[in-house]
């Protein structure tokens, strides 16, 4: 790589505050000399992550993590020091001296580059005439010009491999390209495909502003899934990524306060009808790691979800979420069938504010919710409402919200406190002992999952799970490709119970183990989590990993004969395992990177 000269790079630095890039990440209070705030880079409720303005260095005294500017963006964003020179260099309007090749070579920053470059791409095509029914399908929905460009709304065309034909012709490894989600392998082998045709693309970006992945949307009735986004990636992380929070952040911090909706279309209309500190989750439900997210920026989240009973439960599920993780907890339930977009559409943003406005809490929303379920007015309602609130209760971890919570609920279900908390005491001790014996009780799963590779259990966890994919996969690989022997002899059981009756009984398959172990390591692969709108590039990219995995292993063997043959000076056997040899090596060149997906 060349070198940056000395004098840009400390042009760079004094243009980049440490305190303004920081805080794009972490909401920082003065405290005395320094800035504070929760720390980006692990799990905290307490501050402990400290930035000092005069030496233009921060500090974690948590994890210990600490540095310059560059270093803070090589950690956020996992990039290599020239890129990030490179990302604060365009971040300060600094150029950077013309070398005619790219600034970075870490895979993280082939993986933002090839995203930069889909997200031009796609956002180019939509005023194109590849783009004109995307285009008429956001006019129908409402959404401006202005906002189409403010967030780079696109359209992938049509064709099976434009983007990939495209992004060639620019040197881009196909690798990378696979490796970032944006293309696939056809299945023979044989080219690539794009991942995203005929879609309305909805660009994700991280904090830094770097897109990261994508959203797609489905333009014809017929095409599935409705919404195709991006599988996760050394750059994206979809359980820590919420859409628009790049945006939307700095009204979060002042309002002290964020609205958290399902869809990229809701996000849009609220945010271009003023509502600016939303974001959305994108198809995903709500985890802890969202909330220590937005934990950065607000203390108050308020879960707007449709008024459906769908939207109740998603509501319900996040509350729980929030409230584990010590944020204010609110929900909104929207009337007559409304989502956020269509409200702000029908009846203004000043309807959605003013429901937000008078937002009930966790423990509210919770109780509106049991009393539709149940009859509060007699004994068996109340005493089934009490101990649906416990579980809600028992997920709060901060003590002190606890007990006010337990006193509210206690007082609004006409139950005595005494025995109210007598009772939700007995939860958190059940809580805590199944959390402590979880191991021992668990023992022969572990011990039948004992060193399996992560990869391996979850191809397995799709097979079970996804039976339709046992064929295709065994006709492009066989149990050998598993390198742990259980995972093989698994593998080789579906695949025949599955070639001889075209089906999975997975209890019958269970039910005829003799082998305890395996039983075992059959329960555990069935209860890996295997995202439903991305089990497809899921089956794709591992079973990809096990061919090279298997190669990788084959490779390393004729390494070790080619060895023998040297010392046994037997020219014509070298030659022949040096013709295998390349043969493997140009074959796994063909597959992905060995890390999964």
């Amino acid at each position: 790589m060349p070198q940056i000269p000395q004098e840009t790079i400390q042009r760079i630095r004094e243009a980049s505050d440490i305190v303004e890039v920081i805080s794009d990440h972490v909401q920082l209070r003065k405290a005395g000399r320094n800035f504070v705030g929760l720390c980006p880079f692990h799990g905290e409720k307490t501050p402990s992550f400290n930035v000092n303005p005069e030496l233009q260095f921060y500090k974690c005294f948590g994890c210990d993590a600490g540095g310059d500017v560059f270093k803070f963006i090589q950690q956020i964003d996992r990039v290599s020091f020239t890129e990030a020179v490179a990302h604060l260099a365009q971040r300060s309007g600094i150029a950077l001296p013309s070398t005619g090749q790219q600034p970075g070579d870490e895979l993280s920053d082939q993986l933002y580059r090839a995203s930069d470059l889909a997200m031009k791409y796609y956002h180019h095509l939509l005023r194109q005439s590849e783009g004109k029914e995307a285009l008429a399908y956001l006019q129908t929905r409402g959404i401006s010009d202005q906002t189409i460009d403010r967030f780079g709304l696109g359209c992938a065309p049509v064709e099976w491999d434009a983007f990939f034909k495209m992004a060639t012709r620019r040197q881009f490894d196909p690798a990378v390209l696979e490796r970032a989600g944006l293309i696939s392998a056809r299945k023979e082998g044989k080219g690539y495909y794009d991942r995203f045709r005929e879609r309305l693309i909805f660009p994700i970006a991280n904090l830094s502003g770097r897109t990261i992945a994508f959203g797609a949307r489905t333009l014809k009735a017929d095409q599935q899934p409705k919404y195709l986004n991006s599988p996760e990636t050394p750059i994206y992380h979809k359980s820590s990524t919420l859409y628009g929070l790049h945006q939307a952040r700095e009204a979060i911090r002042q309002q002290d306060c964020v609205l958290v909706v399902e869809g990229y279309m809701d996000f849009l209309s609220l945010a271009q009808h003023g509502i600016a500190h939303a974001v959305a989750s994108a198809g995903t439900a709500l985890t802890e790691e969202h909330c220590r997210l937005l934990s950065r920026f607000a203390r108050r989240v308020v879960l707007v979800f449709d008024g459906d009973e769908a939207g109740s439960a998603a509501s319900l599920r996040g509350l729980e979420v929030v409230l584990a993780t010590g944020l204010e907890a609110y929900a909104v339930s929207l009337p007559g069938g409304h989502d956020p977009d269509t409200l702000v559409q029908a009846e203004g943003p000043e309807a959605l504010l003013a429901l937000v406005g008078a937002a009930g809490s966790a423990l509210d929303f919770h109780l509106g919710q049991l009393a539709r379920q149940h009859d509060l007015r007699t004994l068996d309602g109340k005493a089934r409402a009490a101990e649906a609130v416990q579980s809600l209760l028992a997920r709060c971890r901060d003590a002190v919200r606890r007990d006010l919570l337990l006193r509210e609920a206690s007082q609004r279900l006409g139950i005595g406190e005494k025995a109210f908390r007598q009772q939700l005491q007995q939860t958190l001790r059940r809580q805590t002992l199944r959390t402590a014996q979880a191991p021992q009780e668990n023992a022969p799963a572990s011990q039948a999952a004992k060193n399996l590779p992560s990869p391996e259990r979850t191809i397995l966890g799709l097979l079970l799970q996804y039976p339709r994919f046992i064929g295709p996969t065994a006709q492009v690989v066989r149990p050998e490709v598993f390198a742990d022997p259980r995972a093989q002899h698994l593998a080789r059981l579906l695949f025949d119970e599955y070639h001889q009756a075209k089906e999975l009984d997975l209890s019958g398959l269970m039910g005829r183990a003799a082998d305890p172990e395996l039983v075992q390591l059959i329960s555990t692969c069935a209860m890996v989590d295997i995202d439903e709108a991305q089990v497809e590039q899921e089956w794709e990219g591992h079973v990809q990993y096990l061919q090279r995995e298997a190669l990788t292993r084959q490779i390393e063997q004729l390494q070790q004969e080619l060895h023998k043959a040297v010392a046994a000076r037997d020219e014509t056997r070298q030659q022949d395992l040096q013709r295998e040899h390349e043969r493997l090596r140009k074959e796994r060149q063909t597959l992905l990177p060995s890390t999964p997906p």
